[in-house]
């Protein structure tokens, strides 16, 4: 399955949640089952990533891959393109 990062939208601090859980990296089929398997991973915070942006980082997910989720946000505010920091 595809690997998605899980985001909360540039502006949207009204998605902010108090435990600062912000970002995701799961794997899923598609990116509405993206916002549903990160959701499934914090079942006690009610639904932190509806509303989330989603973005495809990889094809597949590399053997021993675990989902994940951010506290804070994975991306800095400058983060312009993907090839951020080459």
């Amino acid at each position: 399955m595809p690997l998605y990062l899980v985001t909360r939208p540039r502006g949207a601090e009204h998605l902010r949640n108090p435990s600062g859980t912000h970002a995701a990296l799961v794997d899923a089929a598609s990116a509405p089952a993206a916002i549903l398997a990160a959701n499934a991973l914090v079942p006690h915070l009610n639904g932190p990533f509806n509303g989330f942006d989603t973005t495809q980082v990889a094809a597949t997910a590399a053997g021993g891959f675990a989902p994940c989720v951010f506290q804070g946000d994975a991306l800095g505010l400058a983060y312009t393109h993907p090839g951020r920091g080459a």
